[in-house]
């Protein structure tokens, strides 16, 4: 499956805005699976991780900045790593 022409699909077919308040609202859905978690009910957080991360994805698509959000990623990754003094093993 070819996932970058099925999410240019999914936003001709349903709309921008439509798909911006679908991330809104899966996002919303991750953080309350989240605290059902920490509750010590689990339930969906996994589903919800990839719901995600599929809108995540048409995100990028849709403001066109995969490579902006790529370099945040990594970014990140750096401040984070040097947070918790990780070394990369050679």
């Amino acid at each position: 499956m070819d996932k970058l022409e099925l999410y240019k699909k999914v936003l001709l077919t349903e709309g921008e805005d439509h798909q911006i308040n679908m991330c809104i609202e899966e996002c919303s859905e991750l953080i309350q699976a989240l605290c059902k978690y920490k509750r010590g009910k689990p339930d969906n957080v996994c589903e919800e991780i990839a719901d995600c991360e599929i809108l995540f994805e048409q995100m990028k698509l849709l403001f066109n900045q995969d490579e902006r959000v790529e370099g945040w990623k990594a970014f990140k990754l750096d401040r984070l790593a040097e947070l918790v003094g990780y070394e990369e093993e050679e």
